[in-house]
């Protein structure tokens, strides 16, 4: 099961270079953070889950923080090899969130723009900011698909992916026909939106759809045409390690094979990002780490890294 990932993914980042390449065997990627509900443990917050399904796919993680200087987010972004966007609820237009991902963003385009691949991914909220990084407007609308997991409805665009057109039969059986792909969302891009919104059908390729509680159609997976950015509404990272006994989680080993899809994918294309530490000392300085990680012992079992602003963040 697992050499048939493997294979799967060489073939995939042969397919989409082109002549000499050299891979990156020690990529970093960066999450991003946000403003927690409470302070209690801390300012803003990453949830573990990201952090561990980065790491399965053979990755180190940095904390992108927020509210920091360009001169920061332009440091980082020239040792990292790719950011995650993660899954919450602090909105995708004006929070610190979505102020720090915009930077980001431009910064990626700019890279791949001159040959420098930088991949983006991003998770349920990071999916909805990659739609508004792009279309420069919030086109979210209720789905109501909170708590459910669920097959993808592939689109026929599915089979030109660089994401999915080269699934193994078996991993393509599993991801269409068992509910291995969870979804904690009440609020999505409607495939009749996304169909209507010109911005977002010249960007990105709609690799799949899925259907809320109350019949309603959202766009579930994407993939830019030009660039390496990706995005899933949907959490490949709780299949593997969110162990609440309340959530609509599919811990099978066909699930597992599916989380390791695609992380192992993300990372793939990290590989082919030449971004680097200058040394040693600094990227020891840089991994999450460094920072705390709090468990809750109350039965959901979550483990969150915190972080406080900078002082820099508050001036």
């Amino acid at each position: 099961m697992a050499m048939c990932v493997l294979l799967q993914l060489s073939v995939l980042v042969v397919a989409t270079s082109a002549g000499h390449v050299t891979y990156n065997n020690r990529p970093v990627i960066g999450v991003l953070a946000q403003a927690t509900a409470s302070k209690t443990h801390g300012d803003t917050y990453i949830p573990a889950n990201y952090v561990k399904y980065l790491e399965q796919a053979g990755a180190r993680v940095v904390p992108v923080r927020v509210r920091e200087p360009g001169s920061y987010y332009a440091k980082l972004f020239s040792q990292i090899n790719g950011v995650l966007f993660p899954g919450g609820s602090v909105g995708i237009v004006s929070s610190d969130y979505a102020k720090a991902a915009r930077i980001i963003y431009d910064m990626a385009v700019k890279a791949n723009d001159a040959g420098d691949h930088f991949p983006l991914w991003g998770t349920c909220q990071g999916f909805q900011l990659l739609t508004n990084l792009t279309a420069r407007h919030n086109l979210l609308q209720p789905t109501d698909a909170e708590n459910i997991s669920l097959p993808l409805d592939l689109t026929p665009d599915a089979k030109s992916s660089r994401l999915l057109s080269r699934l193994s039969q078996k991993t393509f059986h599993i991801l269409t026909t068992e509910n291995v792909t969870p979804n904690f969302h009440h609020y999505g891009l409607l495939l009749e939106t996304y169909s209507q919104t010109k911005s977002l059908t010249s960007f990105y390729r709609l690799i799949s759809t899925n259907r809320g509680r109350k019949g309603k159609v959202f766009a579930s997976t994407i993939e830019a045409f030009k660039y390496p950015f990706y995005g899933t509404q949907w959490h490949p990272e709780v299949i593997n390690f969110d162990w609440n006994p309340k959530q609509a989680l599919d811990h099978t080993s066909n699930g597992v094979l599916i989380s390791h899809y695609f992380s192992s994918f993300f990372i793939g294309e990290a590989r082919l990002s030449g971004h680097t530490f200058p040394n040693v000392q600094d990227a020891a300085d840089a991994v999450i780490e460094n920072f705390y990680m709090n468990y809750q012992d109350d039965g959901t079992f979550d483990q969150t890294y915190y972080f406080n602003y900078t002082k820099t963040s508050t001036q």
